[in-house]
């Protein structure tokens, strides 16, 4: 079983409450022990505990495999380029950050971080932060510093038709598709960026979303109330399914205050999302 976060942003007891509750003994017997750790990006800004995080993320690492994209949020901080909406108190705690802190960023050869997206042929799975589509194929050649906004880390699902704004390039689900099945038949696109939860399934040509249609249940498991919605996955279908916001401590006040994660199942092959509502 697979464990999805995205978009911790800097709440270490939001990736806390999360590794309590799936590593709880009732949250085992019910879904199963995760084996593998799938990060979407966005473990920095706007939350103000990063080095609690990121120790945390390290951890995570050296216990089990991790896969991990880089998100809009942690580019802005590491190639050192404000983006709006961070308080003072989590400007604060990021500027205190010293190299050491950042070693879960790994460094590439051309002196970026990270990747932009991982693909596991073997499952069809498709990890990216923000969207898939190749930014080679959409940037303008008069971009200059704009091109930023083209990358993966930036693109955002668009419910009607494409265009860029300075938020990012906005893509249509049936782009998406088109892209990621040039590499994969039915693919299982996993993104973040945008906080609100979807589910998109693509059958033959038609594209429809159906997290609208899915089943919320309600259930206790160990000392937290949770929400659930399954989503069974189809050989035949290709699926883009968006995870909620991980860690809300920089956007309390908002509608997607929740924790949110999800996982995946082998046997039946699902992907399920979680909010953890509350505490007992």
């Amino acid at each position: 079983m697979d464990l999805i976060i995205s978009d911790i942003h800097a709440d270490i007891s939001a990736i806390n409450r999360i590794i309590e509750l799936t590593s709880s003994i009732d949250f085992k017997k019910r879904y199963g022990k995760f084996s593998r750790i799938i990060n979407l990006g966005d473990v920095l800004e706007r939350g103000s505990h990063p080095k609690q995080v990121l120790k945390k993320m390290m951890v995570l690492s050296q216990k089990y495999p991790l896969i991990s994209v880089m998100g809009n949020h942690d580019e802005a901080f590491l190639y050192g380029r404000r983006v709006s909406g961070n308080s003072w108190e989590s400007l604060s705690a990021h500027d205190s950050l010293i190299e050491e802190d950042l070693e879960f960023f790994k460094k590439n050869q051309d002196d970026t971080y990270g990747q932009q997206e991982f693909l596991d042929r073997k499952t069809g799975i498709v990890c990216v932060h923000g969207g898939p589509l190749d930014p080679k194929k959409i940037t303008p050649k008069d971009a200059n510093l704009e091109a930023w906004f083209y990358q993966k880390s930036w693109q955002r699902l668009s419910e009607t038709e494409e265009f860029f704004s300075p938020y990012g390039y906005h893509y249509t689900a049936s782009s998406a598709f088109l892209e990621t099945k040039t590499n994969v038949k039915n693919p299982i696109i996993l993104c973040g960026h945008q906080h609100i939860e979807t589910a998109i399934k693509q059958n033959k040509d038609e594209i429809k979303e159906i997290l609208s249609i899915t089943k919320l249940e309600t259930e206790k498991l160990s000392k937290f109330i949770v929400e659930k919605k399954e989503i069974l996955i189809k050989s035949d279908n290709s699926y883009l399914i968006r995870v909620g916001l991980g860690g809300p401590e920089g956007y309390y006040g908002t509608e997607e205050a929740m924790t949110h994660f999800g996982i995946i199942q082998d046997d039946p092959k699902k992907v399920i999302l979680f909010g953890i509502k509350s505490r007992m």
